[in-house]
């Protein structure tokens, strides 16, 4: 039996609201991209979460092989981002994956891996989907299987707010992971150094000690034209200062060499 006759089939009786209806190929498409967008997020967030001492030194000697943590997590996670019954894309756009045989059945989680594997052929995938009058990709022809309108889907506001959740909680994981992602660079502690060894400023580190909202703007080639620069503040608003340090990286030995020391009061730098 056919596709559209099972969905006929499926359909007599169902009231119009409920009618089981393939999703369109630029849902399926759109999916696809939402799962590849989190995956990203996800990836570079254990980048972050993890990253080594002097990780700007390393970035400059590391070959590919250093690139498969990254790519390897994006694969892992797109290989099983249907292990549940669907993705977090389909969830959003309230699509569901079901069986050929029985539109009322989900396929084994088996299957559903399975299906991920083609993925590598995402051109020949894509160009298949496209041309299908069910918007089904090659792994749904292989594994009898088939994407749906979800008639179970939660309401399309709570499925945006659980979007926004979603991308709230990576942006705040980078937020809370940032200064500890500058810290552990060889350029911040060379910068750090230089700022407590810096005449000027001593006196003011012994009363406030702690180095505020660090900033940095790195530039990794060697002899760069601009220099790279790490900005702080130190003391409060009123006897504060902002200091700059500006840096340029050598090869030879890697590391960073302090170009200037720039202090101005942090009013100054407000304005």
């Amino acid at each position: 039996m056919s596709l559209e006759s099972k969905l006929e089939s499926g359909n007599q009786n169902q009231d119009n609201d409920n009618r089981l209806q393939v999703s369109s190929k630029g849902k399926r498409l759109f999916a696809l991209l939402l799962d590849f967008i989190f995956a990203l997020l996800f990836a570079n967030t254990l980048v972050q979460v993890f990253r080594e001492e002097h990780w700007d030194l390393v970035m400059q000697s590391r070959d590919l092989s250093g690139l498969v943590f990254f790519y390897g997590s994006i694969a892992f996670i797109l290989l099983f981002k249907d292990i549940f019954g669907r993705s977090l894309g389909k969830l959003l756009l309230a699509m569901t994956i079901r069986e050929m045989e029985n539109l009322e059945q989900r396929p084994s989680r088996t299957v559903l891996v399975q299906r991920n594997i083609l993925l590598l052929l995402f051109p020949v995938e894509g160009v298949i989907v496209l041309r299908d009058a069910y918007a089904r990709r090659l792994a749904d022809k292989w594994w009898k299987t088939v994407v749906l309108d979800d008639q179970k889907a939660m309401r399309g506001t709570l499925r945006i707010l659980l979007g926004n959740i979603i991308l709230f909680g990576f942006f705040s994981i980078a937020i809370l992971f940032q200064r500890s992602g500058i810290e552990k660079t060889a350029a911040y502690q060379t910068a750090e150094q230089a700022i407590r060894s810096h005449q000027p400023l001593i006196s003011l580190l012994k009363q406030s000690p702690e180095i505020e909202e660090p900033e940095m703007h790195l530039d990794l080639r060697e002899n760069a034209e601009n220099p790279s620069l790490v900005r702080a503040r130190i003391g409060d608003e009123e006897t504060g200062k902002e200091v700059t340090v500006s840096l340029t990286f050598r090869k030879n030995p890697p590391g960073w060499e302090v170009l200037n020391i720039e202090v101005k009061p942090i009013s100054e730098a407000e304005d």
